[in-house]
């Protein structure tokens, strides 16, 4: 049986949802899709680039929370609302993998996501090592 464990950022929201912010599974990091939102879980920035910054940024902390980073990610899917304006903030984006391989990506548009405060959504696997659960 593979050890399972699941790793949480709003812990109250995400019970609310019943959701994980990521589960990890022996050494595979799945991480939830993730929104550019404050610690109350208000929505952070009003254009495309200010979201993709954001996102990425707690992405970034999460991810060292529970030692891991971008170089482990080897999957991502983003969710958007318009894909012309994430088209244009690729290059932030871009940053968050600067010093690494970049993962196989699929982008998708949608029609809307939790809120129409929100422009994209990110999703994550990582493989990492199999040292322990942390």
């Amino acid at each position: 049986m593979t050890d399972r464990q699941s790793l949480h950022l709003r812990p109250d929201l995400e019970r609310h949802f019943s959701f994980a912010q990521a589960v990890r599974s022996g050494p595979l990091l799945f991480v939830s899709g993730s929104v550019a939102m404050d610690a109350a879980g208000a929505p952070l920035g009003g254009d495309m680039a200010s979201q993709v910054r954001a996102i990425y940024a707690s992405l970034a902390d999460f991810l060292a929370g529970h030692g891991f980073d971008a170089g482990q990610v080897v999957k991502e899917t983003i969710y958007t609302v318009d894909m012309d304006a994430l088209v244009a903030a690729a290059p932030v984006r871009a940053a968050f993998y600067a010093e690494h391989a970049p993962p196989a990506a699929t982008w998708v548009e949608v029609r809307r996501l939790l809120t129409a405060d929100y422009l994209l959504e990110v999703e994550l696997t990582l493989i990492g090592d199999r040292g322990p659960l942390v």
